[in-house]
């Protein structure tokens, strides 16, 4: 259940499964996961972390890579090869894009099941972490009880919700992988009510620990130099107000529904520019809806951004937008950490309540709140905050950036190991 290496104590290992995981920094694919395996293994360094994950062609993966402080192992899962593109982005906008890949759904879990035993065989796990109910959990639940190894999972959206379209089967999936599961998280309340449909008394499963996924705070949230100098780079204005969508360009992100409140709201926000900075499939379609809304003055897409230009993104603006929704497939949001972001960098917040923004916001307070597809409401929402005057914004940004200490991932991470890891650990290491 640990594995020993020379000259050096016992390492009990996690094998972390995922389906969403970047090969690098550069890779647009969200990288929430990477995030907390770095932080897990920065606060606990004597743990011995493997993540394992499907091979994704346009991220153009590798089947072993040796990380600073965890291994990342890819298995394939389809023939031909080109058809390994479920993961990555996302399995339901992929299906979505492409029905003719739910042949290789099956592929996918069998896949897995396959890489996930061969790794358990060779490192001897203290634990499985599957991060995302489906395939992940469920192939965690079939190994855990093949190999007797105890696995864990976070819930992040809409992962559990799909079972609730197979009818009668979907419980006799989720219910069983539940029952056999020895921990739980999910990363929002609303997910956990998700989760709640498939054993409401909360009696199958163990509990359920509501953690976010974090983000790592600024040094200087607020240096009047850099907000300067990142504005500049954006040849803001001077009095320009500055909002911002930070995303993956998707239905759930809910940025057709923000365009739609801009143009209800355009001529009592003062000069305004709203920064899209994210790619994805829609783009096409909402550079072509802010062409037919008259906004293409207004609205700069800065495609895909990450590191420090991301950085300079929240540095500049003045509003961060979280408009998500309930896409017409039922895919949703868990917690966005966009939203986390933009409050570390002492952003005003408007956003959905169907992105679990409700989970963290104090509407009024720490930030707006209004409901899905409500264009007027976002709009008035979006006037609000423009109109607040210098002593309400600073407040307002003091009180943002204090909020967002409670998601830095040091913080985050031990709730993590301590909700999730920390008894099959000392249980590895006590039998070592």
């Amino acid at each position: 259940m640990a594995r020993r290496e020379p000259g050096r104590p016992v390492r009990p290992c996690v094998l972390v499964l995922a389906s969403t995981f970047p090969s690098s920094d550069d890779d647009p694919v969200p990288a929430f996961v990477r995030d907390q395996v770095r932080a897990l293994t920065g606060e606990f360094p004597d743990l011995d972390v493997c993540v394992v994950a499907p091979h994704d062609r346009r991220s153009r993966t590798r089947s072993l890579t040796h990380h600073a402080t965890f291994d990342e192992v890819r298995f394939h899962y389809a023939l031909p090869r080109s058809a390994e593109v479920l993961a990555g982005r996302g399995i339901m906008p992929a299906l979505r894009g492409n029905p003719w890949l739910y042949p290789v759904v099956p592929l996918l879990f069998l896949g897995e099941l396959v890489a996930v035993l061969r790794e358990t065989r060779r490192r001897r796990p203290a634990v499985l972490y599957a991060h995302w109910f489906t395939p992940q959990a469920v192939v965690a639940s079939w190994v855990s009880r093949l190999t007797g190894v105890p696995f864990v999972f976070t819930t992040h959206a809409s992962d559990v919700d799909v079972w609730r379209r197979v009818p009668f089967a979907g419980a006799l999936v989720v219910r069983p992988t539940l029952r056999r599961a020895r921990a739980a998280s999910a990363v929002s309340t609303r997910t956990l009510q998700r989760l709640r449909h498939f054993d409401p008394a909360g009696r199958v499963g163990p509990p359920v620990h509501v953690i976010p996924m974090g983000t790592d705070l600024p040094d200087r949230p607020r240096d009047p130099a850099a907000r300067a100098a990142a504005r500049t780079a954006l040849a803001v204005d001077g009095d320009e107000l500055v909002l911002l969508f930070v995303g993956r360009l998707v239905e759930k992100k809910g940025v057709q529904h923000l365009l739609e409140a801009l143009r209800v709201a355009s001529d009592d926000l003062g000069p305004w520019r709203l920064v899209v900075a994210g790619d994805g499939p829609l783009r096409d379609d909402l550079v072509a809806r802010v062409e037919h809304l008259g906004l293409s003055d207004r609205v700069v897409f800065t495609g895909y951004v990450s590191g420090e230009r991301k950085a300079s993104c929240f540095r500049a603006a003045d509003v961060l937008v979280v408009p998500s929704v309930v896409a017409s497939d039922g895919d949703v949001e868990g917690l966005p950490v966009t939203l986390i972001e933009g409050l570390s960098y002492g952003l005003p917040c408007v956003a959905t309540r169907q992105s679990g923004a409700d989970d963290v916001l104090d509407d009024g307070r720490t930030g707006l709140l209004v409901d899905e597809r409500d264009h007027d409401g976002l709009a008035a929402a979006l006037v609000r905050v423009a109109h607040l005057d210098d002593e309400q914004r600073e407040a307002l940004g003091r009180r943002a950036v204090e909020l967002s200490r409670a998601f830095s991932w040091d913080h985050l991470a031990r709730r993590h190991h301590d909700a999730l890891l920390a008894p099959f650990v000392a249980t590895a290491q006590a039998a070592a």
